[in-house]
């Protein structure tokens, strides 16, 4: 195969994912036998006119997405939502529980004081060394 045949067959089979949106092109030989391909005729020589196959869907008017990649995004958005809520949520239960332990500690540490020399003394200090300190 000679040059010009490789890169005719190349161009033809990469020229509609060049062309995209286009519905047509044209197709010429020139003197040396060597076919071409464009987006305009050749003004030397006659050319052909080759109608593509469209590869993309239509794409939405407003957004210029496909129709499928709009609901994708969407969805996408949605989970990211629904994971901020989670996160805020997990947030706001782990600081009811810090308060709540914050609050016993400081309950535990009054008692502590309260009861010196009596046998709850023991409960209390435990309680401050394993959750307090």
């Amino acid at each position: 195969m000679g040059h010009g045949v490789i890169a005719a067959l190349i161009l033809y089979l990469t020229l509609p994912g060049i062309v995209g949106a286009m519905e047509s092109a044209y197709q010429w030989t020139d003197k040396q036998g060597q076919i071409h391909y464009g987006d305009k005729p050749s003004t030397s020589t006659d050319s052909r006119t080759i109608t593509l196959q469209r590869r993309m869907k239509r794409a939405d008017h407003q957004s210029g997405l496909r129709p499928g990649e709009l609901d994708q995004i969407n969805k996408v958005e949605q989970r990211q939502r629904q994971q901020q809520q989670r996160a805020q949520t997990a947030k706001t239960q782990s600081d009811r529980q810090r308060a709540a332990r914050r609050s016993r500690c400081a309950d535990n540490r009054e008692m502590l004081k309260n009861s010196s020399g009596k046998e709850n003394f023991k409960k209390h200090s435990r309680y401050l060394r394993n959750n307090c300190w």
